[in-house]
């Protein structure tokens, strides 16, 4: 069974109210006619190429209208919300159309951190931005490019109290108390706002060794591509760890599309990943939200419980961010945000260094 018809299939068709349903055909008819375009530049390559989650979404929008027995169309303002499961199937059934030749594998991501000023008055948002170009070639150099980007009230309530407080550029821990990210002046317990230098290097570690279930991959060829394949690559690990090793599958490593769809369709099996809806990730963008308990712990010192939200794009499948937050009032404590992630054959940190 196809994913489209699996999401088809799953997808309940509720009655609509016709300003809901005259939106639906609105923002089809946009899909369509953006899809249209991309399909004329790139015939050969996106000929089959479907809506994914837009499509998926348009499926839920685009319903028949019930009729009352005098006659009136019924009027029904609820869209069922799409499952985890749906979302999972539909993001695997976009990501795998992705072009994925190139000679680098380009990663942008900003890594972020909140917590508290020291009198505990307002949250500050401290953040760096990690850039890392793996090679294809064997016997090339891996290119990282990294920089912090300071630290700044975390909302406007902050903001408020912030400058309430005299708008200070630094903020005294004490040693060995710093929370957020590792930093220069982390050892003498000071966070600072102004943004750092980039610094750029390179690493004859070409082949980005990631470790899944205690595993070192030296190829990234030799990921599989189906989601039985991974379950047997994971085979040590159970439960939470599990889907962490499949999240990370679709964050960080350089994999081909088909792995990552099948990394989406292993999550779609798995149990404890719950579907939050449409929200708004930690760089203002929009996405599809889901929820599971991390295996992991946050850097961030929190004593309560958490819970970690993929935040995933509902036009290409990618992954947007990963955000681990307090269960109890689902308060931010640290983010990985995706700015980009494509195979490409031009390394910019290697062409301008």
């Amino acid at each position: 069974m196809d994913d489209y018809r699996a999401v088809r299939e799953l997808l309940p068709a509720p009655p609509l109210s016709p300003e809901v349903r005259r939106a639906g055909r609105e923002r089809l008819a946009g899909a369509f006619a953006h899809e249209g375009v991309r399909r004329r530049r790139r015939a050969a390559r996106w000929s089959t190429l479907g809506l994914g989650l837009a499509g998926a979404a348009a499926v839920a929008l685009l319903a028949t209208t019930s009729v009352s027995p005098g006659g009136t169309p019924a009027t029904h303002s609820a869209v069922a919300p799409m499952s985890a499961n749906q979302i999972l199937l539909a993001a695997a059934t976009s990501v795998a159309a992705t072009p994925d030749a190139g000679s680098w594998w380009g990663s942008k991501l900003i890594d972020g951190r909140e917590f508290y000023d020291p009198g505990h008055h307002y949250l500050l948002r401290q953040s760096k931005s990690m850039e890392s170009w793996i090679p294809a070639d064997p016997e090339a150099l891996t290119w990282y490019r990294e920089t912090y980007l300071g630290a700044v009230p975390a909302n406007p309530e902050g903001e408020a109290a912030w400058r309430a407080a005299g708008a200070p550029t630094t903020w005294t821990y004490g040693q060995g108390k710093t929370p957020g990210l590792i930093t220069d002046d982390r050892a003498e317990g000071i966070v600072r706002a102004a943004r750092g230098k980039p610094w750029t290097f390179s690493s004859e570690d070409w082949d980005f060794r990631i470790v899944l279930a205690g595993k070192p991959l030296t190829r990234m060829n030799e990921v599989p591509t189906t989601p039985e394949g991974l379950r047997a690559l994971f085979s040590d690990v159970d439960g939470r760890a599990l889907v962490d090793n499949a999240v990370s599958l679709l964050v960080y490593a350089p994999v081909t599309s088909e792995t990552r769809a099948a990394a989406y369709r292993l999550l779609a099996s798995l149990p404890g990943v719950s579907a939050v809806g449409q929200v708004t990730d930690t760089l203002g963008r929009t996405g599809q939200a889901l929820e599971y308990q991390s295996a992991e712990l946050p850097s961030t010192a929190y004593a309560g419980g958490t819970r970690t939200r993929l935040v995933i794009d509902p036009a290409t499948g990618k992954p947007l961010s990963i955000e681990t937050r307090a269960a109890d009032d689902g308060r931010l404590l640290e983010f990985t945000a995706i700015q980009e992630s494509v195979w490409t054959d031009v390394n910019p940190l290697k062409e301008h260094k």
